[in-house]
């Protein structure tokens, strides 16, 4: 090849970069039609975000056999917004054109729907919001966390009547289930008088850290403990089993998501009450929105899946 042929070549690889045709920049990839769908969940280790991501995974293969979508692509978040964020941007570098979230944090994880409005590319936020869901994202599906700390609140009430001292686990500070469970709770025991809270405690939805955070709780306030409230039930299940190991069937322990393991023990009678978080309905409802989305029709901003408090008589309902 001469020199000149060689220059020419070169020029028109340069102008094809320039001008937008087929030669695509590092990490870019080359776009295609239909629809690809990043699914980036909270984490995949939890037995309630496991229940969600299997849920997640049968409808969206059967969009994939029907063919409404292309693809789609699991990304773990690992619970941590930073690592959401990344993988977001490298969901979209690899041709992704639709996302449905599971935030980490109300805060750390807002970017990623930021960007999507910016890129054009729907978000549809499920379970938790992010403090910009509202106004930036295609549409949010999950439950009223409020709603969820207001039921555990009534429930120990129910159980306790005279009341006494009660302590809050929480999930991770920031994320907004923490945020909204906490408020719910507070709505109902915080201006009874014969109820006093002694604390809300960064469990960070781990069961270790909850049930050690309530042995210091026993330890310090002893037989005036009353109720152990817990924004999930991995630390609730863990709770009740440590109040029962030693002998304090007089305390309350109830948390949220009605996982299959505390509806066993429900079932069983070592864990008195649970709230069901119907986890698989809300990302089943936010997947079901996709044909309806490329039919070009309107998406319903919010979509509230109800809580049931499930005890003794209901808890064959949900086994």
């Amino acid at each position: 090849m001469n020199k000149r042929l060689i220059v020419f070549v070169l020029i028109a690889m340069v102008g094809l970069v320039l001008g937008g045709g087929s030669v695509f920049a590092r990490g870019q990839a080359e776009p295609e039609s239909g629809l690809n769908v990043a699914y980036i969940a909270k984490n995949t280790v939890d037995a309630f975000h496991a229940t969600l991501n299997r849920a997640a995974k049968e409808s969206l293969d059967s969009l994939v056999a029907n063919g409404t979508i292309n693809r789609w692509q699991l990304y773990d978040g690992l619970t941590d917004p930073i690592t959401q964020v990344n993988l977001f941007e490298n969901a979209v570098n690899a041709g992704a054109n639709f996302v449905i979230l599971l935030p980490a944090e109300a805060d750390g994880s807002a970017p990623i729907v930021s960007r999507g409005a910016e890129l054009g590319i729907p978000v549809i936020v499920v379970n938790s919001t992010t403090n910009n869901t509202e106004s930036l994202a295609t549409a949010f599906v999950g439950s009223d966390d409020i709603e969820a700390g207001e039921i555990m609140a009534d429930f120990v009430k129910s159980v306790v009547p005279t009341g006494g001292l009660y302590a809050h686990m929480m999930g991770v500070v920031g994320n907004s289930a923490q945020i909204a469970r906490g408020k719910g709770i507070q709505n109902i025991l915080g201006d009874d008088p014969n109820w006093e809270s002694v604390g809300d405690y960064a469990a960070d939805w781990q069961a270790d850290r909850a049930v050690g955070f309530t042995t210091d709780v026993i330890t310090e306030y002893g037989d005036a403990i009353k109720a152990i409230i817990c924004d999930n039930d991995d630390m609730s299940s863990a709770v009740q089993n440590y109040l029962n190991s030693i002998g304090r069937d007089d305390v309350v322990a109830i948390g949220v998501d009605g996982n299959a393991g505390p509806l066993s023990m429900v079932k069983a009678g070592t864990l008195r009450a649970t709230v069901l978080q119907d986890g698989a309905a809300q990302v089943q409802t936010a997947i079901a929105m996709i044909p309806d989305y490329l039919a070009g029709k309107e998406l319903p901003k919010t979509t509230m899946v109800p809580f049931t408090l499930v005890i003794s008589e209901n808890v064959d309902e949900f086994m």
